[in-house]
């Protein structure tokens, strides 16, 4: 009768520590892949309350305190068309949020009035507020011959200080007419070298169009004219796992190597103990000897 609660018990450990792993694996299986094959399926008109949503910028318009409206986390689709001037650059505003997936999808043609020289070909990055505001500086001083030079002279480690990199360091697209691609964002959460001095509020993204040469060594050089672009944001919700389960994987391991070895244990222990009628004393030698010689 007592290796039933024995198995019951050693079979809830189990699923203890293997419940954690088994949820991971059906929320990667059930979750939307982030691909470059990914489509926009995005309705042909926005909704009325899109600019709520999102909001159009120019790099030749900002400075460092221009004031910037409100928007609401992007949780619908949206279209719009912008034009790219001749050494200049466009972004759209949004606040990308987690537990949704992102999907852009870009098409660069040429401006029938302004044709660019090199044809409508340009890049496109994705970046957070902190490097938006390093981005539009390093344009407001894009003439300073003597700048990269001060730059190649800062130590590796303080660079990023002061140059703009895109999202994750990945999201940077150049040198092309047309571009698709997902991201999710994982927390709201960012390290301080991420963060606006002079930003409060919820995280905001950029989706730039790029039409000059920003001095990154791989990126297009100024088009020679003006281009249209075409920008469709698909958005879908994704299943996301509790920051919890994180602990759980972490502890899972340590757990197993504490309890696994004390389940052995017990069941090595009482592998050699019976019933008591079973069981027999073992009489000492001494006592067999004193009792040959009261015998003899």
């Amino acid at each position: 009768m007592e290796d039933g609660p024995r198995k019951l018990t050693a079979a809830a450990i189990n699923l203890c520590l293997l419940l954690p792993v088994v949820a991971v694996f059906v929320t990667v299986i059930a979750t939307p892949i982030a691909s470059a094959e990914a489509t926009c399926d995005v309705p042909a008109e926005n909704s009325p309350e899109i600019d709520q949503y999102f909001e159009e910028h120019s790099i030749e318009d900002l400075g460092f305190w221009s004031e910037k409206a409100m928007l609401k986390p992007l949780n619908r689709d949206f279209s719009t068309d912008m034009t790219v001037y001749n050494d200049s650059a466009n972004a759209i505003r949004m606040e990308l949020v987690p537990g949704y997936q992102y999907t852009f999808c870009l098409y660069l043609s040429s401006d029938s009035q302004s044709a660019p020289t090199m044809g409508a070909i340009g890049d496109v990055y994705l970046m957070n507020e902190a490097n938006w505001d390093r981005y539009t500086s390093s344009y407001e001083s894009r003439e300073w011959d003597d700048l990269e030079e001060i730059v190649n002279e800062l130590p590796v480690e303080w660079r990023d200080l002061a140059m703009w990199l895109p999202f994750r360091d990945v999201h940077a697209y150049e040198s092309v007419s047309s571009q698709v691609f997902s991201v999710a964002i994982d927390s709201i959460g960012s390290a301080w070298s991420s963060v606006s001095w002079f930003d409060s509020g919820d995280p905001q993204y950029y989706l730039v169009v790029d039409g000059w040469d920003n001095g990154r060594s791989s990126d297009r050089k100024a088009a020679g004219g003006s281009m249209n672009v075409e920008i469709l944001v698909d958005v879908e919700e994704r299943t996301t796992l509790p920051n919890f389960v994180a602990y759980i994987l972490i502890a899972a391991l340590p757990i197993a190597c504490i309890i696994g070895p004390l389940i052995i244990h017990s069941k090595y222990m009482s592998a050699g103990l019976g019933d008591e009628e079973d069981s027999r004393q073992v009489p000492y030698l001494e006592s067999e000897r004193d009792e040959r010689g009261q015998d003899g």
